[in-house]
């Protein structure tokens, strides 16, 4: 069935983008519609005209009053690349359509480019996903605890463990008990400041806070209404039962398409679980949404992104 038949579809099939983003052209268009979508509008002095000067690999747009020349890919994560706008297309629709995330060995297999050149696309397209979910944050009724994240080894399992990535994770509820919005962020320790920090970034002042009996969490007390009681797993209450799900999802999500993970880049691949995590009801094909994060995220190079 057509997406265009279907309302609830949140994708294009790879038939229906390449009939849309097929040629260079259409996704200059596409970029060009996203900078400026009430019509162009120089970034140095506002004027709203502009000539195209033409002979390069992407039209460069000039003002005629201040001179200024600008691309519809400058200051987006594809500023100053050499890579056509096809591929880079081409890699945000498998980044967006591969429910368990996409490789670089894949990437760089699908689209014909090496691959540092895949590693490098994909880490941009998460930093992009991740400064979306940097806007926005939880509130209502949400569940928190922390989570360890690394390969087996030995030693001290769990809380204290030296071998492991620790991360918080905040899983926000509906009315109903059900998963709405997640947030996942790499934490140095399970101080009560820390979790505090975490919470104050990512989870409204006012929310009802789940937890467990750990003692940090009594740091959050003053903005928040906190709700502390020791977990015990067998009890069946259900009590903070959606928040290891995500987390035993992401843990077998990084194994399944990435083979395991150090904490070097643990919060890249945490961001694109919540990203698509997020929008998996969203009835915009997440397409869209990627590409439309990919021209408002600022521009970072590969030094900046520690790559």
């Amino acid at each position: 069935m057509s997406r265009y038949a279907d309302p609830k579809a949140n994708t294009y099939s790879l038939i229906e983008f390449q009939s849309k983003y097929g040629t260079g052209e259409s996704c200059e268009h596409a970029l060009f519609r996203l900078k400026w979508p009430d019509g162009f509008k120089c970034p140095k002095c506002g004027f709203c005209h502009y000539t195209v000067i033409g002979g390069r690999r992407l039209p460069l747009y000039q003002c005629p009053v201040c001179r200024h020349q600008t691309y519809a890919t400058a200051g987006t994560i594809m500023a100053n690349t050499k890579l056509s706008l096809i591929k880079w297309f081409l890699a945000l629709y498998f980044a967006a359509t591969n429910k368990d995330g996409i490789s670089e060995m894949a990437l760089a297999k699908y689209i014909s480019v090496t691959l540092k050149t895949a590693w490098a696309l994909l880490h941009k397209i998460r930093s992009a996903m991740g400064e979306r979910e940097n806007i926005y944050c939880l509130g209502g009724s949400v569940e928190m605890d922390e989570a360890f994240f690394g390969g087996k080894a030995a030693g001290k399992r769990g809380r204290g463990s030296e071998n492991k990535t620790q991360v918080a994770v905040a899983l926000q509820l509906d009315s109903g008990g059900h998963p709405q919005f997640l947030k996942m962020q790499v934490v140095p320790d399970a101080k009560g400041s820390t979790l505090l920090a975490f919470a104050k970034s990512n989870i409204s002042m006012g929310s009802t806070v789940h937890s467990d009996a750990f003692r940090p969490y009594n740091a959050l007390s003053r903005d928040y209404c906190c709700d502390m009681q020791k977990y015990n797993p067998k009890s069946g209450d259900g009590r903070l039962k959606w928040l290891h799900v995500m987390v035993s999802n992401i843990k077998a999500n990084i194994d399944g398409a990435y083979h395991g993970l150090d904490g070097t880049y643990l919060q890249r691949y945490l961001d694109e679980f919540c990203y698509r995590f997020n929008r998996r009801h969203s009835r915009k094909p997440l397409f869209d949404h990627l590409l439309a994060c990919s021209v408002w995220a600022p521009y970072k190079t590969v030094a900046e992104l520690g790559i």
